[in-house]
């Protein structure tokens, strides 16, 4: 199990420490258009269906730019097949549509009868943008196990 590329992200500090400071910054991103964290979390404990799919969506985001880094910094001998994929989930679905917090903030921009439509619509946002996510893992080969791996890391 621990031969999984996204569980062999976590043994190396420069894969790990991206991993995690992306899956916070993608899960305060919100706290911008409240322009507070306090209100996000209050937000977010009351935000009840969808905070566990946000919460899974910013750990998905984690674990893509931990793959991403161990990549390009840990195992350079690692083949992984496409980077694009899992750039446009991150800034088309984690940052526009899954938001729980941006879509207030867009009714500024948008027509209120849009802006009922996106907030109806928004947990399917989230589900997509979750399932984006996943692809772009699994076309990062981070669901393929390497036996070899430890050999190559040295």
């Amino acid at each position: 199990m621990k031969d999984i590329l996204i569980f062999k992200i976590w043994q190396h500090k420069i894969s790990a420490v991206a991993a995690l400071l992306t899956a916070v910054a993608v899960f305060l991103w919100p706290s911008i258009p409240l322009l507070s964290v306090s209100q996000w979390l209050q937000f977010f404990y009351n935000y009840t269906p969808q905070n566990y799919f946000y919460l899974l969506l910013s750990a998905l985001a984690g674990i893509y730019f931990g793959i991403y880094v161990y990549d390009r910094k840990v195992s350079r001998c690692c083949s992984i097949k496409s980077a694009k994929t899992g750039a446009t989930s991150s800034v088309g679905g984690v940052l526009l549509g899954a938001c729980p917090a941006c879509i207030p903030a867009l009714a500024f921009f948008l027509p209120l009868s849009v802006s009922i439509v996106l907030s109806r619509i928004s947990l399917v946002f989230l589900l997509i943008s979750i399932g984006i996510m996943i692809f772009a893992i699994y076309r990062m080969n981070g669901f393929k196990r390497f036996k070899k791996l430890d050999d190559i890391d040295g």
